[in-house]
C-alpha cells in the first residue's frame, strides 16, 4: 500500500489549495472540517480498505470511472449552480486567457497585449497555447482540454491503461473530493490540469531513459512543450533531466535538458520581440515578491530554487516515479508556501493565494499511486481454468501424464 505519510501529505496539500473554497463554503469551520475529512479519508480509510479494494472486480472499477467522468463532464457543461458561485466562481479568467490569446493569434495580433474579462494580464506561457489550440479550434473553448487531462490522469496513476483498484479509487477521491481540483475542472481553470500533461511527459521520459535515442529525444521535446505552460514548471524540467542523469548518465541528462530548454526558447522567443515589459507572464512574480516585473528578488528566488532542485534530486538520486513525482509535487506546491511567506512578512494578506500550489496535486497523486503500482499485488489471484492435477501416483499405465512403457523387443 502507498505509504501512510504520502497519503497524509496528499490530504494536507488538498486542504491547503482548497482552503479558499472551503472557507467560502463554511468559514474557518468549513476549512477545519474539510482538512479533517481529507486526512481521515485518504490517510485512514483508504489504507484500511486497501486489502478489500484490491479484490474489486474490474467491472466495478470501470463503472466507477464512467460514473465519475459522466458526473464531472455534466457539471462542466452545466456550470456552477447559482448558490455556489461565491465559493466556486462563475468562470475562470485563466481559461479565458487561453481563449483570448488563441483568438488574437488567429487574427494575427500580439496575444500578450490583451487582458482577461476581469482585467488581469495573460499569464500562461506559449506551451499552453499549443496544448489548448486543438480544443479551442474544435469547440471555441480551450477549457475542454481538461476532459482529456482528466482521462489521462487516470492512466498516469494506474501506470497504463489497465485499471488497478487502489489507484483508481485514489483518482476518483482526488478529482471529486479535492475541492480545488473539482472547482478548476467545473469552471475550466488550468493550474491543476496543466500539470497533468507535464507529469505524463516526465513519466514517459523516465521509461525512455535507457531506450533508443530517438525515443528519448521525442520524450525530451514533449517535456519541454508540456512544462512551458507556467514559469515554475521549469523546475520540473530540471528535475526530470537530473533523473535521466541518475538513470542513464550525464550525456543523456544533458541531451534531455538541452532539448527541453530549446523548446522553451523556440516557443517564447517570438513573443519577446515587443520587449520584456510586454511579456505579461512575468507579472506572476508579484505573487512572491509583490513586484510585477523581473527584479533582483525574483532572480535570487529562481536561482536558489534551481540549485535546490538540482542538489536535492542528485543527492536523493531521485529517478523512480515515486521520487520524481514527490520532487515535482514539492516544487510546484512551493508557490503556495512563498505566497504565504510574502503575505506574512509584508502583511499583504489580500494578495495571499494558496491555490498557486495546486499544480503539485497531480504529481503528488502520481507519486502515491506509483508506490502502490510498484509494490501491491495486481488483484485477487485468478481462478485456474482447469482443475489442478491430483496428488499421488497416476492410476494405471495409461493415466494422463504417465509414461507408456516401450514395447518389448
Amino acid at each position: 500500500m502507498a505509504r501512510l505519510s504520502g497519503l497524509l501529505v496528499l490530504a494536507l496539500m488538498l486542504a491547503v489549495v482548497s482552503s479558499f473554497t472551503t472557507f467560502s463554503l463554511g468559514a474557518q469551520g468549513g476549512t477545519a472540517a474539510y482538512t479533517v475529512g481529507a486526512v481521515v479519508v485518504l490517510a485512514v480509510l483508504v489504507p484500511a480498505a486497501a486489502p478489500a479494494l484490491r479484490r474489486t472486480p474490474s467491472w466495478a472499477l470501470w463503472a466507477l470511472v464512467v460514473l465519475v467522468l459522466t458526473a464531472l463532464v455534466t457539471a462542466f457543461v452545466l456550470g456552477v449552480p447559482d448558490g455556489y458561485r461565491a465559493a466556486f466562481g462563475a468562470g475562470s479568467d485563466r481559461a479565458d486567457a487561453l481563449d483570448v490569446v488563441l483568438t488574437r493569434l488567429s487574427e494575427g495580433l500580439y496575444p500578450y497585449a490583451a487582458s482577461t474579462y476581469v482585467g488581469n494580464p495573460i499569464s500562461p506561457l506559449p506551451g499552453s497555447f499549443v496544448l489548448a489550440a486543438p480544443f479551442w479550434w474544435a469547440t471555441g473553448d480551450a477549457s475542454w482540454q481538461n476532459v482529456l487531462w482528466l482521462v489521462l490522469l487516470l492512466g498516469l496513476v494506474n501506470g497504463g491503461p489497465r485499471l488497478r483498484p487502489v489507484p483508481t479509487v485514489l483518482w476518483a477521491l482526488v478529482v471529486v473530493g479535492g475541492l480545488e481540483v473539482l472547482r478548476e475542472f467545473v469552471v475550466g481553470d488550468d493550474l491543476v490540469w496543466s500539470a497533468v500533461p507535464a507529469a505524463l511527459a516526465v513519466a514517459w521520459l523516465l521509461r525512455c531513459a535507457h531506450g533508443p535515442t530517438p525515443r528519448l529525444v521525442v520524450a525530451a521535446l514533449l517535456v519541454g512543450l508540456t512544462t512551458c505552460t507556467r514559469p515554475h514548471l521549469v523546475l520540473v524540467l530540471v528535475a526530470a533531466a537530473v533523473a535521466v542523469g541518475v538513470l542513464a548518465g550525464l550525456r543523456r541528462a544533458l541531451l534531455v535538458g538541452g532539448l527541453a530548454a530549446a523548446v522553451w526558447a523556440v516557443l517564447i522567443a517570438p513573443f519577446l520581440t515587443g520587449g520584456l515589459a510586454r511579456f505579461s507572464p512575468v507579472h506572476v512574480a508579484a505573487k512572491v515578491t509583490g513586484d510585477r516585473a523581473i527584479t533582483p528578488g525574483i532572480v535570487v528566488v529562481a536561482v536558489v530554487a534551481l540549485a535546490v532542485v538540482v542538489g536535492a534530486a542528485w543527492w536523493l538520486r531521485a529517478s523512480s516515479a515515486v521520487a520524481v513525482g514527490w520532487l515535482g509535487a514539492a516544487v510546484l506546491f512551493a508557490p503556495s508556501v512563498l505566497s504565504f511567506a510574502h503575505a506574512l512578512v509584508a502583511g499583504a494578506w489580500g494578495e495571499l493565494d494558496l491555490t498557486l500550489g495546486s499544480a503539485g496535486v497531480p504529481f503528488a497523486l502520481w507519486a502515491v499511486a506509483a508506490r502502490e503500482v510498484a509494490t501491491a499485488p495486481d488483484g485477487p489471484p485468478a481462478r485456474p481454468s482447469v482443475a489442478p492435477p491430483r496428488a499421488g501416483p497416476p492410476h494405471g499405465d495409461h493415466a494422463r501424464g504417465a509414461a507408456i512403457p516401450a514395447a518389448p523387443p
